[in-house]
């Protein structure tokens, strides 16, 4: 075969690849389109996942940080402070009427119950160092063992029972700073007896101011869950959040078992502030006389410590097991989301359907833990453990 015959064969094969032409080029580019539909799609998921996955994180973060600092307040600040107060040294011992012996004003104060300390707290010696364990066992002295529970089985909210009645005859909703059973055997003078008392007021007034603050911090920013809201706004950038900012982020704050479904309230009781309305202590009051030369005194009437406050002397601050149980299983958070146009007109607002809404969703499990988990995941009262933190679940 010469060449102009193979030019001619060649001539005539040129066509035949137009009809596979006309097949595979199309697929193609529907091929392109498909890939860029689908990679759109799911960079706005992904966008959409991250955004709610932060939000979610931050807002919870106030919850670990109250939960923290309610421990703090409840157990160490005042374990700390009384223990380097009245620890002998630098205090001096006080002597037993009977001869017996020595008693410091720390432990005889711990004894009648009035602070928690540390149970292998060391006399004599610096507040131990509770960094290295899971778990801090500070507790009230068995004088008043109703104050060591956790709601519902502590006192409510009006008041806090001291221990049971003493041989004063005072009933149980009298806190006794300094029983009568210890004025009557301990050489504790009567104005010593009222700086202690000054000192004690001052402190636990202190620490409810604290707490109070740090509450009502806490209620402003969950009020509204602004930082979810803020944080979901920079991240998502959705059209519905530039069009009503104050709803940015709504549906996946009141979804099932969400943030506001679990928002911790004093008016619903998840939220316990404890105070103790009167308080009584026993002293010798000198009288200069040879026999007898002193006389038990005791503060008749009680103090009446709402005269300080309205609800009287700040003690402790609890949550039930009930909502620290939620917060440590997890609040479930499931934000909707439009799906962008795509190119083919297919509504995958509808074919993605999430949880009964009309589009699709994504979902975020967060929580707030503590060593104790498996313990209630209470850390806050009692054994108040500040160690609380916040995690993210897939």
């Amino acid at each position: 075969m010469n060449a102009g015959t193979k030019a001619i064969h060649l001539s005539r094969r040129a066509g035949q690849i137009l009809i596979p032409s006309l097949l595979v080029i199309p697929s193609l580019l529907l091929f392109v389109y498909l890939l860029f539909e689908t990679t759109k799609i799911s960079r706005e998921k992904i966008r959409q996942q991250f955004a709610v996955d932060s939000a979610a994180f931050i807002q919870m973060g106030d919850y670990t940080n109250l939960l923290n600092r309610t421990a703090y307040v409840n157990g160490a600040f005042p374990y700390r402070i009384f223990k380097e107060a009245y620890e002998c040294p630098p205090e001096k011992p006080l002597q037993k009427s009977d001869q017996s012996g020595q008693i410091c004003p720390y432990d005889m104060l711990y004894a009648a119950g009035a602070f928690p300390k540390y149970k292998d707290d060391t006399s004599g010696s610096q507040p131990s160092s509770l960094d290295g364990l899971s778990k801090w066992e500070i507790e009230f002295a068995p004088a008043r063992p109703d104050i060591n529970k956790n709601p519902p089985d502590i006192a409510q909210q009006s008041g806090i029972r001291s221990h049971a009645k003493n041989a004063d005859g005072r009933g149980p909703d009298v806190l006794h700073l300094i029983t009568w059973e210890q004025g009557n055997k301990i050489m504790l003078e009567w104005g010593t007896a009222i700086g202690y008392y000054k000192f004690y007021a001052q402190v636990y007034t202190l620490l409810g101011s604290v707490e109070e603050s740090q509450y009502t911090v806490f209620d402003r920013l969950t009020d509204n869950f602004n930082f979810f809201r803020k944080s979901y706004y920079l991240n998502a950038n959705t059209q519905e959040c530039t069009d009503n900012p104050q709803l940015c982020g709504d549906v996946g704050l009141h979804g099932t078992n969400s943030f506001y479904g679990n928002r911790i309230k004093k008016e619903s009781n998840t939220f316990l502030m404890h105070y103790a309305r009167k308080i009584v202590f026993f002293a010798k009051v000198f009288t200069g006389a040879t026999l007898p030369p002193y006389y038990l005194g005791e503060t008749t009437p009680p103090m009446d410590m709402t005269t300080m406050a309205k609800d009287g002397l700040f003690q402790l601050a609890t949550i039930p097991d009930s909502t620290l149980g939620t917060l440590g299983t997890g609040l479930e958070v499931y934000q909707s989301w439009q799906a962008p146009k795509n190119y083919f007109s297919v509504d995958l607002n509808m074919l993605g359907r999430c949880r009964g809404m009309d589009k699709p969703c994504v979902h975020a499990r967060v929580a707030t833990q503590c060593p104790q988990l498996k313990d209630g995941n209470n850390c806050v009262w009692p054994n108040p453990t500040p160690k609380y933190q916040t995690r993210l679940y897939p």
